[in-house]
């Protein structure tokens, strides 16, 4: 093994995907559609948690 070998060359990043880009809003389209047929909005959030296990519980283990 040669500890003098030239590392790889690195390839370019892809281009950030901007909200201009016609892949993202033929995304978001599809997701708003999938929304409207659920009758639901991005706001809407959905758990099968109660009130009382999304509040933090605090345990204490003392050792005996």
């Amino acid at each position: 093994m040669c500890l003098f070998q030239k590392p790889p060359a690195l390839k370019p990043l892809p281009p950030t995907p901007t909200i201009a880009d016609k892949d993202v809003q033929a995304r978001e389209a599809a997701l708003r559609a999938e929304l409207e047929q659920r009758q639901g909005t991005a706001g809407t959030v959905k758990t099968d948690l109660s009130p009382s296990e999304l509040s933090g519980r605090r345990r204490v283990l003392l050792g005996v």
